[in-house]
């Protein structure tokens, strides 16, 4: 299988994720319907994987390794302003509240003056 120069090694972020989290293979593979021991050895020495299994493996793990690979990005890269998280949605929505604020603020002290 041809592998892009910037390849970010998916089986390794599983695999220590399971060594840290004290997973083990069988209790993953239960987790995404895969009986056999070897589906998730085969994707834990993989370099890359299908973006759906991936998936499957958030959901049964709980975590969410496509953002763990999107902070391995370079930092100028950009990001889909529709597909913020919602931390960033709600700084948006803040700093937003901030300007209506201000303003206010501003008119309120010259109706006073």
């Amino acid at each position: 299988m041809l592998v892009s120069k910037y390849n970010i090694n998916t089986g390794a972020l599983l695999d220590v994720f399971l060594k840290k989290n004290r997973i083990s293979k069988a209790v993953l593979g239960r987790g995404i319907g895969r009986r056999s021991g070897l589906s998730v050895f085969q994707y834990i020495t993989s370099s890359s994987m299908q973006t759906g299994i991936l998936l499957d493996i958030c959901y049964a793990l709980k975590h969410n390794f496509f953002q763990d690979m999107a902070h391995l990005l370079p930092a100028d890269f950009t990001v889909s302003e529709d597909l913020k998280s919602g931390k960033d949605l709600r700084i948006a929505e803040l700093e937003e509240e901030n300007k209506v604020l201000k303003i206010q603020n501003e008119i309120l002290l010259r109706v006073r003056n």
